[in-house]
């Protein structure tokens, strides 16, 4: 796991969350300021596939 502005990111064969634990909510743009990751994202974490979550992963390290 490597650490990028404060973000954990993964690689391709590791899709564990990239909570920080450090919730920071932006209510207006639906996004945590933290891990990056929608307010649906991280609702659905757990019941997402293995392939959606490298997608969201790879839309994390996309942005970073």
């Amino acid at each position: 796991m490597r650490e990028f502005k404060g973000i954990a990111l993964y690689s391709s064969l590791n899709s564990n969350s990239p909570c920080i634990k450090q919730c920071d909510l932006n209510q207006k743009l639906e996004i945590c300021n933290s891990c990056k990751r929608t307010i649906q994202e991280i609702r659905d974490w757990s019941k997402m596939s293995e392939q959606k979550k490298l997608l969201v992963l790879q839309r994390i390290k996309d942005l970073v």
